[in-house]
């Protein structure tokens, strides 16, 4: 997850990360923002000049600027439910639209992952990349509900635990530490996936073809704090290693030619 407020605009730091992989973006290429939410990084490649940019949601969650600007925004045309939150069927544009797709914080949500894959490559033209960013399983405090080592340790005992000594994540404020607890679980349950590096890399294999972590580019071009791992990584080359496990996983993939 994009970790602090200066490092909201992703254009030109996903610019500088596909640069670095020789990947150049064209103001003519068509972009998806897979997982597009209220379709902030949609419109700020808009505004960046990249006029074919558009967003993709299991739902509509988009604040629209004009009415005009809805034929950019598509949702699944069949979403499913587990546990209130929605699940995936497919993505509704045609095979061999996209030069590049990214997601961003978005990945740790997605139940169907073997399907959301293969749903990208597919629309994804020959040669065109995919550049997935999302949070580690092992953060030491999981990005949504703030509980140490949460994306890890799910027991109710635990969940118990971190609500009666105050710990809440997002608009949990008000809440009891009985309802902290349930809010939680299901969390844990529905509403996040977060697979083995294993698992990810057994899917991008079988599906891409090939694919490569490039924690190395998010650090060096991060607008965040995570820039500043950049020297030590000079260093310590194995940091790479232990950002993807401890704080996040940055993969690029591309659609064989």
């Amino acid at each position: 997850m994009i970790e602090d407020e200066g490092a909201q605009q992703v254009v030109a730091f996903y610019d500088a990360m596909l640069k670095s992989r020789g990947i150049q973006l064209t103001p003519d290429s068509v972009i998806l923002d897979y997982g597009c939410g209220s379709g902030r990084h949609t419109y700020e490649y808009l505004d960046a000049g990249y006029c074919n940019a558009f967003g993709y949601d299991v739902q509509n969650y988009v604040a629209l600027r004009t009415p005009t600007d809805r034929e950019r925004f598509r949702f699944d045309p069949l979403p499913g439910s587990a546990g209130g939150y929605p699940r995936m069927s497919e993505v509704p544009w045609p095979a061999d639209t996209f030069d590049f797709i990214f997601a961003t914080s978005v990945f740790e949500h997605v139940a169907e992952q073997e399907l959301a894959y293969a749903e990208i490559h597919r629309v994804l033209k020959p040669g065109g990349a995919f550049l997935n960013i999302f949070p580690s399983k092992w953060r030491p405090i999981e990005a949504h509900i703030n509980i140490p080592f949460g994306g890890v340790f799910t027991w109710r005992p635990y969940l118990k635990l971190c609500a009666v000594l105050g710990i809440r994540g997002l608009n949990q404020e008000m809440c009891t530490a009985d309802e902290v607890v349930e809010l939680n679980r299901v969390f844990a349950t529905y509403g996040v996936n977060y697979l083995s590096g294993q698992q990810i890399a057994a899917l991008l294999r079988r599906i891409f073809g090939a694919f490569e972590y490039v924690e190395d580019a998010y650090i060096r071009h991060s607008p965040g704090r995570s820039r500043h791992l950049a020297v030590p990584l000079t260093f310590v080359p194995m940091l790479r290693q232990a950002f993807r496990f401890a704080h996040t996983r940055a993969i690029l993939a591309r659609k064989r030619k």
